[in-house]
């Protein structure tokens, strides 16, 4: 049978059930499709019916760890899926344990079936959409796409389940640094310069909470004379002590061990060059981001000469030149003089200030030298990952996460910007007890 007698019955099947088909292609295009789901989902059926699924003999070991007596085998128990093609229902060998009461069906375990009455493709669908989208919005689009229909609750469970693996992957990961142990089978670059920028951004969780960003990213061939960037996510709503871990787990992935230099971009928070600095080397490159430090300039300057006057920009532009050259002593001499003849109390603790946080960067904000190296000064990747991995899927409007949920999503996101989906899909997170 060639591919155009498969046609000619499809659409002979499309006009038994009373569809006119017109040359409008909108609606024959979704006449046909809807004909070629029902035959795709019933030759699914049809194929697996002739199959023994998860038959293992008359009898198997128990899966329960504190049985050692033999599960026996009952029947083919049915089961109805919701798939990309639509409802299937397969039989599957199920198996009891008459001592300890325990039961499976093998066939669920080896293709990753789990309590959810669906398929693994169209749970990868769903959390595809959720982890791009809010819940109902992720329903709706996924109805749009595959013409199945499920509902955003269900979808929400999907992603919590699947991001619990991802988020348990990530903490496996992090806890390696306690042995100091470089997975090789997953570093993916080997860079000449990585770039390690860390910042945070507030979650509403059961209360606003930091969540902790740290982006890695480097230069790559793009096989065609040129270069690309690439860049790598993680994150953890974790004390700066515990994502220490987080960074250097994804930082080793990343290339930490082979790279020429090490680069790490900070605003300016002390846990940054304390706690991260420290994991990922003696060689690191420590750069406070120049639009941090920018920041509190303009901070310092609309507190001395108000909000947006011609003063104000004259003040920070004078000043700015000076960190931009490299003079960033000279810069704290005339701080120091003009605190010190200023009598203003509220304008006198922000030049206190001002001072205070450059001369804890010390070291740290030789833009001129950095510049002349080549280093990026600005962690705007960074900047980027806290809007475009955290804000744009978690701080719209009215939403408020639990603890466990906002992690679980999080983790799923970065899994999939990161093309680690198939990695997390092959630990069958569908399953009572994911691989």
């Amino acid at each position: 049978m060639d591919l155009t007698t498969v046609a000619q019955d499809l659409l002979a099947l499309v006009r038994q059930e009373g569809v006119l088909l017109s040359n409008d292609l909108t609606q024959l295009e979704q006449a046909v499709r809807e004909a070629a789901m029902r035959i795709g989902a019933k030759a699914v059926e049809l194929h697996l019916a002739d199959q023994p699924l998860g038959y293992e003999g008359s009898s198997r070991a128990c899966d329960n760890p504190g049985c050692d007596h033999n599960q026996k085998f009952v029947e083919h128990r049915s089961r109805t899926l919701a798939t990309l093609m639509g409802q299937v229902t397969i039989k599957r060998a199920y198996y009891h344990c008459g001592h300890c009461g325990s039961s499976c069906c093998p066939y669920d375990q080896r293709v990753g079936l789990g309590p959810l009455q669906m398929s693994v493709g169209l749970a990868k669908a769903a959390a595809m959409l959720a982890v791009i989208d809010p819940f109902i919005p992720a329903a709706t689009i996924l109805h749009e796409l595959t013409g199945q229909r499920l509902g955003d609750r269900t979808i929400h469970r999907v992603a919590r389940k699947v991001g619990k693996v991802a988020a348990e992957r990530e903490k496996r990961s992090a806890l390696a640094m306690a042995t100091w142990s470089v997975p090789i089978q997953g570093i993916e670059a080997k860079p000449q310069r990585l770039y390690v920028a860390v910042d945070g951004v507030m979650v509403h969780r059961d209360q606003w909470n930091e969540a902790k960003c740290v982006t890695c990213y480097w230069e790559q061939s793009d096989g065609q004379g040129g270069f690309e960037r690439q860049a790598r996510y993680a994150v953890r709503f974790e004390s700066a002590e515990q994502f220490k871990a987080f960074v250097w787990s994804l930082a080793v992935q990343c290339g930490l061990e082979s790279a020429v230099e090490v680069v790490l971009l900070g605003d300016g928070a002390a846990w940054i060059w304390e706690q991260v600095a420290g994991v990922l080397g003696e060689r690191t490159i420590c750069i406070t981001d120049w639009y941090h430090v920018m920041e509190h300039l303009w901070a310092c300057g609309k507190a001395l000469h108000g909000q947006d006057t011609p003063q104000t920009t004259q003040w920070v532009k004078e000043r700015e030149t000076l960190l931009w050259e490299g003079k960033y002593t000279q810069l704290l001499e005339q701080l120091d003089e003009q605190r010190r003849r200023t009598r203003s109390l509220p304008k006198h603790q922000a030049l206190k200030e001002l001072m205070t946080y450059l001369s804890n960067q010390t070291g740290r904000i030789a833009y001129h030298q950095f510049r002349a190296a080549g280093y990026d000064i600005g962690s705007g990747r960074v900047e980027s990952a806290c809007k475009h991995v955290v804000a744009n899927r978690m701080k719209r409007s009215g939403m408020i996460w639990s603890n466990e949920g906002a992690q679980e999503l999080l983790s799923l996101r970065t899994a999939y910007l990161n093309r680690a989906w198939e990695q997390i899909w092959a630990q069958h997170p569908l399953r009572e007890k994911a691989a």
